[in-house]
């Protein structure tokens, strides 16, 4: 299970895109500071995404084989709605506005924290990995994030990435 700090750098890899979107919007409006601090947030989630998947990977191999599967990409794109925040509460420079914001993102942090929702992550996506849900031959299922398309009966190896989330291994 990855340590509290890799899943809040995950949390902040999700919303790369959006934190790109912020910074230049308080750029625009001259706030220089907080738009670095804001792309600074998203490229440190970055790199800590791709530090994860590339250690991860290549700890403890598991071989499993499965028995069942179906994709779960779809699961990214209701993660985006939460995207359309910019352009409904725009970083206006008022405090009261800002602090409702910066609470909001609290929440959605703890959330994605406390759930086990590292696989969420539209930058997954857009780097080219899929979500699965696997079934095992004991019966067990599984959410397997891969690059490979995964079919029924595939065998792979993977690393356990949190409580039932499985990462394909790489050699």
């Amino acid at each position: 299970m990855p340590s509290l700090l890799i899943r809040l750098l995950l949390f902040l890899s999700s919303y790369f895109p959006l934190a790109v979107i912020f910074a230049v919007q308080l750029y625009l409006q001259k706030h220089t500071g907080w738009a670095a601090a804001c792309l600074l947030a998203g490229l440190a989630g970055l790199i800590g995404l791709a530090a994860f998947m590339k250690t991860s990977a290549k700890i403890n191999p598991l071989s499993i084989k499965v028995v069942s599967v179906s994709r779960r990409d779809g699961e990214a794109m209701s993660y985006i709605v939460t995207y359309l925040l910019p352009f409904i509460a725009l970083p206006s420079g008022d405090l009261a506005s800002g602090i409702s914001l910066g609470v909001f993102l609290l929440v959605l942090a703890i959330l994605y924290i406390n759930s086990d929702m590292m696989h969420i992550n539209p930058m997954l996506n857009l780097t080219g990995w899929h979500i699965y849900e696997v079934t095992l031959p004991q019966g067990d299922i599984y959410t397997l994030i891969a690059k490979k398309r995964i079919r029924k009966g595939t065998e792979l190896q993977v690393t356990q990435m949190g409580d039932w989330i499985y990462l394909e291994a790489k050699a």
